[in-house]
């Protein structure tokens, strides 16, 4: 279904659609006009041999006196009566009407169109008939007079035939064409049509497709490169386009856009660094006076107590003031890793017995499950960091008396470190987001746990550092497990 959801599918579609729409509607006016405009034509043909034929015989009929048996009873007179009976003008008379006849037949033989000619007297007695007309003759009683009319009938055989008749004093005049030919024209026309439309659209689709494909190549490269642009390499950039053309506009508008938002991240990266770089001294001042001053004796209860309390705050503030100076740092390219051998088992031991000192005040166990000796290549102070960040959040959400496992094992092509807590567990919404900075998980079973939300924001760029993932799967009320893979040294 996300081939329905492409923009060339779509003009692909469209493009079909219309190019459809077109080729029949094409085809059917083409259909349509030739067949009007050979049926107009075989009309005007029928109507000037009708006229032909009346204007040839109306001038002689007046001459020689065409009778009821002008044809038919004077060759039978020829063939049955003794030479003594016939006269001179009976001679004559018949020789007049073969000439009409053979210059008849002289014409139809000429004549390029197939078309059929009878001739009837005025009772309808058979004057003429073409050859080809032997075996049927051609009926239409409604014959016009002095005009002529054109309408389609089906002779005795039951073919279709244009015929045109007309009638004046002498004779009726039949001329017909049968519509075989031109069937067989308009079938093959029709015929053609039906076979090259589909191919034509076939060949028209491809053609789109491949257009679409080729003009809309460019949005795929932005496409991918754009996805690769993140606020860590907001100095890559589009790749240009050659032709100033609208994709090229855009592609401009976007590294002129990613431009301005390297300049606005940097300035920000600028002042969180100044500002924490201020903030670490005066800190460390407050925090030293403080601390005198609790060594003092002969404080009152109330006084320790509120400069316990401020000491505590300074202490998690300065604390969000070196998770901020290191994020700064990892982001501007200033921290540097210091990669060697890491024996992952000692270390996790080794979290395990701090992480104990944590949880004793909540009376969480620590315990630590399967432990295999894996060894990565990393920075070991920065491991150690991450995962007693994983650690401190787990005891952070874990109620007093739950547990906390901590595990490390062989993976595919490198090592898994995770940490199984059975505290609150976080939301589903709330899991893609848990290592963004300053997000923290709200829930009424959290309490008022402390927190800056830098802590799973600096594991999370830790692991990254390393060539790592780290990953969580969490329930509500049944814990959470973070993993993290690390490629093996």
């Amino acid at each position: 279904m996300r081939l329905f959801h492409s923009v060339r599918t779509k003009l692909t579609l469209w493009y079909t659609l219309i190019l459809a729409a077109t080729l029949v509607g094409f085809g059917a006016t083409a259909y349509l006009f030739t067949r009007s405009t050979l049926s107009d034509n075989l009309d005007r043909s029928l109507r000037s041999e009708v006229q032909w034929v009346n204007e040839f015989i109306e001038p002689k009929a007046k001459k020689i006196r065409l009778k009821r048996s002008a044809l038919l009873e004077l060759q039978q007179l020829k063939k049955s009566a003794p030479p003594e009976t016939r006269s001179d003008e009976a001679d004559s008379e018949d020789v007049a009407i073969d000439a009409i006849w053979n210059q008849i037949y002289q014409h139809t033989l000429l004549s390029p169109r197939r078309q059929y000619i009878q001739i009837l007297d005025r009772n309808g007695d058979l004057l003429y008939r073409s050859p080809s007309l032997a075996k049927g003759s051609l009926q239409y009683s409604d014959i016009p007079y002095g005009s002529t009319k054109v309408v389609m009938i089906r002779n005795e055989e039951g073919r279709e035939l244009r015929l045109a008749v007309t009638q004046n004093d002498y004779v009726k005049i039949f001329v017909a064409y049968p519509l075989d030919e031109l069937n067989e024209v308009l079938d093959g026309i029709f015929s053609d049509l039906r076979l090259l439309t589909p191919l034509a659209l076939i060949i028209s689709v491809i053609g789109g497709w491949f257009l679409a494909y080729t003009s809309l190549k460019p949005v795929d490269t932005i496409t991918r490169t754009a996805r690769k642009i993140t606020a860590q390499n907001l100095n890559q950039r589009l790749p240009a386009h050659q032709v100033d053309d609208e994709l090229g506009r855009l592609t401009a508008t976007f590294n002129d856009m990613i431009g301005r938002l390297q300049e606005s991240f940097a300035q920000i990266q600028r002042f969180s660094a100044d500002a924490s770089h201020e903030l670490r001294t005066p800190l460390t001042v407050m925090r030293g006076e403080i601390e005198v001053a609790l060594r003092k004796k002969g404080l009152l209860g109330e006084t320790k107590r509120l400069l316990t309390s401020i000491h505590d705050e300074l202490v998690r503030l300065s604390s969000i003031v070196e998770s901020l100076m290191t994020l700064i740092k990892s982001e501007s390219g200033r921290l540097v890793l210091r990669f060697d051998e890491v024996e992952l088992s000692t270390m996790i031991k080794e979290i395990s017995e701090d992480a104990q000192v944590l949880a004793s005040r909540k009376k969480i166990k620590v315990d630590l499950g399967r432990v295999e000796p894996v060894k990565v290549r990393g920075d070991a102070a920065r491991l150690r960091q991450l995962f007693l960040n994983l650690v401190e959040n787990a005891v952070k959400y874990t109620p007093p008396r739950g547990k906390v496992t901590l595990s490390v094992e062989h993976s595919t092509g490198g090592a898994s470190v995770s940490v199984q807590d059975t505290g609150i567990g976080i939301p589903r919404r709330d899991q893609t987001k848990i290592f963004d900075r300053f997000y923290r998980v709200k829930q009424e079973s959290s309490g008022d746990v402390s927190g800056s939300g830098l802590g799973l924001a600096i594991a999370k760029w830790i692991a990254e550092a390393h060539r790592g993932t780290i990953d969580v799967k969490s329930e509500p009320r049944k814990g959470s497990t973070f993993t993290v893979l690390l490629p093996r040294s």
